[in-house]
């Protein structure tokens, strides 16, 4: 992982090599180990995560990944939690398997049952490897003392990420690096989409508009906003001709 660029400095690389950008925050990374054992995230989030890296690190790039030090900071005191969940759930799942296949056998002797054995497969460090490779191809950057400012005025209006019952003071200031980033790209010219993926709908509001606030500070800049990795891929993936 690279180290944090200052945002002027990635504006430049961005607008000397304009394709579509991806900002990701903490839970749209995270959500790549939560596919297998959470019901409600696409299955395709694992594979649009790994077709993207593809895109962000071929030669010349057709896709910039980025987000900024303070979703590393929180990706990295979280990794852990979610990967233990992760091994946790396999775990639990291959009980189950092996005592129903057990069951099955004795319940049907005239036929052959077989089941995969998920520790074999090692499908929690496969997803992880996949996880690990796209966090190694974003490129960091940290916003500008403004952002800090910006996300306290927002805190204290109670705007979404943030609200008057709930203090999301990081979320805010997040929010505010990725229109910081936007902002200034967009006045050097820069077309192409840019999106802030997050699967935090509670703070953000459902996809693909979000809260009305979120959807108007997003419209202003020509942003989007995507649910997930698959929704993001869908946005900028190339089309047949």
């Amino acid at each position: 992982m690279s180290l944090p660029l200052p945002c002027a400095d990635l504006a430049s690389a961005v607008i000397a090599h304009p394709c579509p950008l991806l900002f990701l925050d903490t839970a749209a990374i995270l959500d790549i180990l939560r596919v297998p054992f959470r019901h409600e995230l696409q299955v395709d989030i694992v594979d649009s995560a790994a077709t993207i890296v593809d895109e962000a690190l071929a030669d010349p790039r057709r896709v910039w990944l980025v987000t900024s030090a303070n979703v590393v900071q929180e990706f990295e005191g979280r990794r852990d939690y979610v990967m233990d969940e992760l091994n946790a759930r396999i775990r639990d799942l291959n009980l189950s398997i092996a005592r129903i296949s057990s069951v099955a056998k004795i319940a049907f002797p005239e036929r052959r049952i077989s089941w995969v054995d998920l520790p074999e497969l090692k499908l929690p460090q496969r997803i992880q490897g996949i996880m690990d490779r796209l966090v190694d191809s974003m490129v960091i950057f940290r916003g500008t003392a403004a952002c800090v400012g910006r996300a306290r005025d927002r805190l204290w209006a109670g705007l979404p990420p943030a609200s008057k019952a709930k203090q999301e003071f990081k979320d805010c200031e997040i929010f505010e690096e990725f229109l910081e980033l936007v902002s200034l790209i967009r006045s050097q010219g820069f077309t192409p989409p840019a999106i802030f993926v997050t699967p935090n709908k509670e703070d953000y509001g459902p996809a693909p508009d979000g809260h009305p606030q979120i959807a108007s500070d997003l419209a202003g800049l020509g942003a989007s906003y995507a649910a997930n990795l698959s929704w993001a891929w869908a946005l900028i993936r190339p089309r047949a001709v």
